[in-house]
């Protein structure tokens, strides 16, 4: 296209006799100029026209060109050209390359193209090498396109060499990304072989990193060892300084002993050997100054973790406090430290909510509040935030919420105006969507839900009956199949683990029937499982339980490895003066009995609990986070609706002659 544009007219001198044009128009081609450049790139590819040659790759590969067209595109160019350089001479201009035989030829001819006309197809394919040449042509924009084009494909299979290529061609702000890429997710970057092939200065630089993050030293150890056996002869020099950057106080004193003081280059170098005696040390100091009550020395004695490191959490989520308040709040029973630390607010109310708990985020769903009935939201520990996802399909709670095959099914629930439901939904990660699936054959409410072989989940739940019980519902034990959606009685949970035989020793009391427990997920096979059920369940693990906590209802029930968590709930069933706990008991697998915890910052009901890993820098020192901003407005609506309804029913109780009077 073409356009006319006006110009103002010119004034002539006094007395040049010159006519006045009135007034000019200025034509403008729109196009002539990708035209012309489509022209030229077209004599260039046909030799027309051409007064200079690049030459590429070993076997002497020719691109005629036009002198004029690269100079005017890069400055790489113009002064080689111009000056008195033999290539400005001769016309000819040899590309030489550190590794041959250099770029794709195919390549080549696109980035060539690309300084007459401005366009080029980027593809994961040819990104490293358009980078490449991009970047030794001085084509700043075509590099920084690459360095965007990469920004989206990072991800944790590729992140290694994209940080690699970040620094090699200056990409600060690809660099800056896949650096946080790396260290937010290094325990599972070391899982790739592409971390093996590192250089010793860039593996030098990722240890000395105290931010990244690891699930242990130990693990860094053993990681250590690996890149050092992919090449022997060359690597094995570089162990005692490796070795130097790990936080052996962090390992356990009997993996010190066992494996560490046994490795062949540890055991053969007296600095290293030094170095996990002084550990071994440590821990010896510490656990004396720990059994003498003497807990600031035992912290000054060991240097600290990581901040990187994922340090064990019992995390727990909303809930009720005194006064009858929904909960945002959430906690966290910091294990190592034995201590209660602040996380961030969710952003819901919750009350009778489902939690579940996957390698990478912590599912809630769900709660007895109207408002907040079909909100999810997911902890993303790696980030210490919450982010909401789909809402659910039905408002809900006291449902069953389990993971299975990387997907999250709901089963079942309680409606505020319904009997309960029957309904299975799965929620797909990828997609973040909902899909109705076909129903149970029974209502399903108050559901405790465990799952085996990534298919089969088990159920213990309570349904409605025309019966005389007090409630109207009974326990009931089945299992469902995801694959085939089938549906099948079964005696109980299969006793598979100490956190299954509590469940199963108090699944009969009201204490099991209120409180919340958190889903669990078993390798094992389906036909080992059902051999584990049984209705005989031993009460050992009940023996040293201070009687007075199955009296307790809306307890939150969660697991750590083969330990029993007890969290909060409500003593004294009468509803006049409930009596709100901030208890917390474990269940210790190794000394078999139970251990009263710290009191809880606020004493709560109806929680839930799980076990998540959280870095380290989220835990240290005093955390404070503020109420969410719709929460703030929420929480003075349901206070001014509460008035209302207290108001309301005082009216109701005065007698009519003195509402008349």
């Amino acid at each position: 296209m073409s356009s006319p544009q006006h110009a103002p007219p010119e004034e002539s001198e006094a007395g040049d006799g010159a006519v006045e044009d009135g007034e000019a128009e200025v034509f403008v081609s729109e196009s002539h100029c990708s035209e012309l450049a489509w022209r030229q790139n077209e004599q260039r590819k046909q030799g027309l026209f051409c007064d200079m040659t690049l030459v590429f790759g070993g076997g002497g590969r020719e691109f005629p060109a036009h002198r004029s067209v690269l100079a005017a595109a890069t400055d790489y160019f113009a002064p080689l050209l111009s000056g008195q350089f033999e290539e400005s001479r001769s016309g000819r201009v040899e590309m030489k390359w550190s590794s041959e035989p250099g770029p794709d030829l195919e390549t080549v001819e696109a980035v060539i193209q690309y300084m007459y006309t401005g366009q080029i197809r980027v593809c994961t394919g040819n990104v490293h090498e358009v980078l490449e040449l991009s970047d030794r042509f001085l084509l700043l924009r075509l590099k920084e396109f690459c360095g965007e084009f990469l920004k989206k494909k990072l991800n944790l299979s590729n992140c290694v060499a994209i940080h690699s290529l970040a620094h090699m061609y200056t990409l600060n702000q690809l660099a800056l990304k896949s650096a946080d890429m790396i260290r937010r997710n290094f325990y599972k970057v070391i899982e790739d072989d592409e971390f093996y092939t590192l250089p010793f200065h860039l593996v030098r630089d990722w240890l000395s990193d105290p931010e990244i993050t690891v699930d242990s030293e130990e693990i860094l150890f053993e990681a250590i060892l690996k890149w050092i056996q992919k090449n022997t002869n060359e690597r094995e020099k570089y162990f005692e300084e490796l070795f130097k950057l790990l936080r052996l106080s962090q390992m356990k004193p009997t993996y010190l002993t066992r494996h560490v003081k046994a490795e062949r280059l540890v055991a053969t170098n007296e600095a290293c050997l030094q170095l996990v005696a002084e550990a071994v040390e440590g821990h010896a100091l510490r656990s004396e100054n720990l059994q003498a009550g003497n807990q600031s020395l035992a912290t000054h004695m060991t240097s600290l973790p990581r901040f990187g490191q994922n340090m064990d959490v019992i995390m727990v989520i909303g809930g009720v406090s005194e006064g009858g308040d929904y909960l945002s709040e959430c906690v966290g029973y910091f294990i190592h430290e034995d201590r209660w630390v602040n996380l961030p607010h969710i952003h819901n109310h919750l009350d009778g909510h489902a939690v579940m708990a996957t390698d990478t985020h912590v599912y809630v769903a769900g709660s007895m509040e109207p408002g907040f009935a079909k909100t999810v939201e997911r902890y993303n520990p790696n980030r210490n935030l919450w982010e909401q996802v789909c809402n659910l399909i039905t408002r809900k709670h006291s449902f069953g919420l389990m993971s299975v095959k990387g997907n999250l099914y709901s089963i079942g629930g309680h409606g505020n105006f319904s009997p309960g439901f029957k309904d299975v939904t799965v929620y797909d990660p990828e997609q973040d969507k909902w899909q109705i699936l076909e129903s149970a054959p029974k209502i399903l409410r108050d559901v405790k839900a465990l799952s085996v072989e990534d298919r089969y989940v088990y159920i213990t739940a309570r349904t409605p009956v025309d019966s005389d019980n007090e409630d109207g519902l009974r326990t009931i034990n089945c299992r469902y199949d995801i694959e085939s959606s089938r549906w099948l009685d079964v005696e109980s949970l299969p006793i598979l683990d100490n956190y299954c035989a509590f469940q199963m020793s108090v699944a009969c009391t009201n204490f099991y029937n209120t409180a919340s427990c958190c889903p669990k997920s078993y390798s094992v096979t389906v036909e080992e499982a059902q051999s584990k059920i049984s209705r005989q369940v031993s009460n050992e693990i009940l023996e040293s339980l201070p009687p007075e906590v199955l009296g307790i209802e809306g307890a939150a029930i969660c697991y750590y490895k083969d330990d029993v968590f007890i969290i909060g709930g409500w003593k004294n069933s009468d509803d006049i003066d409930k009596q709100y706990r901030k208890e917390a008991y474990r269940y210790c697998a190794e000394r078999k009995r139970w251990m009263l915890l710290p009191p809880m910052p606020q004493p709560r009901c109806r929680a839930t609990a799980c076990h998540v890993r959280i870095p380290y820098r989220y835990l240290h020192g005093t955390q404070k986070y503020p109420m969410p901003p719709n929460l703030m407005w929420q929480k003075d609506r349901i206070r001014q609706m509460q008035e209302l309804h207290r108001h309301t029913m005082n009216l109701r109780r005065t007698p009519r002659s003195q509402i008349e009077c």
